[in-house]
């Protein structure tokens, strides 16, 4: 628990030392609940962190989620409200990502204040 809460801490401060974006790009407009619903529901996302670790999720219509990445798995589920994107995660726990739109991809900054870009799996 020790080693969460100071990755919690102090990685929102390395990612702004390193340049991660932490601010949305001017362009980007944020999303609603029901535009979210849909570019989600039934699809699955990859994106890629600062840290360079590659991740994927998939929302189920049903609202099921599943993420995971090297080493990584999770089940849980998911929801939306008005420019967010909300859920738990049986390992992880709770999340709220605010959520924006930026040329058709999906931004949204993490709880430790990154902004990914998810991209829909081909």
């Amino acid at each position: 628990m020790k080693s969460f809460l100071l990755t919690a801490i102090l990685f929102p401060l390395a990612a702004i030392a390193q340049g991660t974006p932490t601010v949305f790009p001017p362009s980007s407009v944020p999303a609603t609940a029901q535009e979210l619903n849909a570019y989600l529901s039934g699809k699955a996302f990859r994106a890629t962190y600062a840290d360079g670790t590659k991740v994927q999720a998939k929302y189920g219509a049903d609202g099921s989620l599943a993420a995971s990445a090297p080493g990584f798995y999770d089940t849980g589920d998911w929801r939306v409200e008005d420019g967010k994107l909300c859920g738990s995660l049986r390992r992880l726990g709770p999340f709220c990502n605010e959520a924006r739109f930026e040329g058709g991809a999906l931004l949204l900054r993490r709880m430790n204040g990154e902004i990914v870009r998810y991209e829909p799996e081909n």
